[in-house]
């Protein structure tokens, strides 16, 4: 009777287990938690309503931003096939003849949705101060075949400390890149990863990823006198990014300078990037 019993209760204890199991994985994932929305507003042609989200308010640098896209009739449907298109520009004011416009490097979303939101990139390379920028956000709703368009006029404030560089390359073709820093965001004693993004401005209004440099990076401690070993130099790894690793050996601020070369030749103009914890 006893071994009976202690069958039936092991049992008892094994179904418990993986239910428990189970309802763990079905926890629904939140992907906006730790997010703000920063713009929202209707593309009218998709019969879609259009939010974005962020982790703080636009700034110059890698903004990773994330898209959300509602059925403008039924605002609780969310909807998860869609082809989504960044468009930032930022129009600058001249004192004679017509203003200047240009974008900036971005990654669009994927068209399927993850967790039921559209993860993607703008990267800005200068602040609203002089301009004006506006984000257009072009949807194609697969749901009804239909195409739209949501603008935001939005303000793109100064990174302290900087997160991007932008230089002339001291190449013959003397192309203007962008050097994006995307990691560590947060930063520890030990080593870290460190990635960064490489763009190139093609013409004013395309900014494509370029995987045709190499990077190294010297980190050092100014008021300390020292730097570490140990460093891994970033090399590409798709869509103009680039992953390496950056040893800290202690806490404080740190300069991280970064040497950007073509075929082995340094064409960047003493980039560095300081990261304080």
């Amino acid at each position: 009777m006893k071994s009976i019993l202690s069958k039936i209760l092991a049992l008892i204890i094994t179904i418990s287990i993986f239910s428990s199991c189970d309802e763990e994985a079905v926890t629904p994932v939140n992907p906006l938690a730790g997010l703000t929305k920063l713009s929202e507003g209707y593309a009218l042609g998709a019969s879609a309503k259009v939010q974005v989200w962020g982790v703080k308010a636009f700034f110059v640098g890698y903004n990773k931003l994330t898209v959300v896209v509602l059925d403008s009739i039924n605002p609780t449907d969310t909807i998860k096939d869609a082809h989504i298109q960044f468009m930032p520009v930022m129009t600058m004011p001249q004192t004679t003849g017509m203003p200047m416009v240009h974008a900036c490097p971005v990654e669009n979303p994927a068209e399927t949705a993850v967790n039921g939101v559209f993860p993607g990139v703008v990267a800005f390379v200068m602040p609203s101060m002089g301009g004006s920028w506006k984000l257009s956000t072009m949807i194609h709703n697969h749901k009804n075949d239909k195409e739209g368009t949501a603008s935001f006029d939005i303000v793109v404030a100064s990174a302290s400390p900087a997160v991007m560089s932008v230089f002339t390359a001291t190449t013959a073709d003397a192309s203007k890149l962008v050097l994006s820093l995307v990691e560590p965001a947060s930063p520890k004693v030990g080593m870290n990863d460190i990635e960064f993004t490489l763009h190139r401005k093609a013409n004013m209004m395309s900014w494509p990823a370029d995987s045709t440099y190499t990077i190294e990076i010297t980190p050092e401690m100014p008021s300390m006198g020292h730097g570490s070993p140990n460093n891994v130099n970033p090399t590409h790894t798709g869509n103009g990014h680039y992953k390496g690793k950056v040893n800290f050996t202690m806490t404080g601020e740190w300069k991280v300078n970064v040497l950007v070369k073509k075929d082995g030749t340094p064409v960047s103009n003493n980039a560095s990037f300081t990261i304080t914890f």
